[in-house]
């Protein structure tokens, strides 16, 4: 399957980045807006216990809004085969990216009863935001195709080896 990967294609909602980002954390950005209360970010219902998981097995997984202002939007229609993940990162050199992506794969798998091979197939989406020191967006980038070589695009990314252009 082909992985496409485009960069600076898209815009993360207003209010949706850590406000102070540090470095070596991972965090889990709203990828929804709110028609009804003028456009206010929220999660989806598949990224609720990401942090708590990944920070159990000592990942630095964080969501990026503040307990208390973060709303979840639960989605019974759209692409129920589509996973969708928004991450946040200073620095796409960072370590927990990829275990990140790869444990929200997991979660996914345990809670749609999949084999692990199963859910290494399925379609997967995947944005990030690459931040700069002061909390700005260095460049945005989106990953689309399965699970599996959503991942290996991720790694070449990091790596520095990849131009955006679609991959096979």
């Amino acid at each position: 399957m082909t992985v496409i990967v485009t960069e600076n294609e898209w815009s993360p909602a207003p209010g949706s980045l850590p406000a102070d980002p540090e470095v070596g954390v991972v965090y889990v950005i709203p990828t929804r807006r709110s028609v009804a209360e003028e456009g206010v970010p929220r999660y989806t219902d598949q990224v609720r216990f990401l942090p708590k998981a990944a920070r159990a097995v000592g990942a630095p997984v964080t969501f990026s809004m503040p307990e208390g202002s973060r709303r979840y939007l639960q989605e019974f229609s759209g692409d129920p085969d589509q996973w969708a993940l928004g991450l946040a990162v200073l620095g796409m050199a960072n370590e927990w990216l990829i275990f990140t992506v790869g444990q929200f794969i997991d979660l996914m798998r345990d809670r749609q009863g999949w084999t692990a091979e199963q859910a290494q197939r399925r379609p997967l989406k995947v944005s990030v935001v690459e931040l700069d020191e002061s909390a700005g967006i260095s460049r945005t980038i989106t990953a689309e195709g399965e699970a599996a070589d959503v991942i290996d695009a991720l790694r070449e990314l990091q790596s520095g080896s990849s131009s955006g252009d679609a991959k096979s």
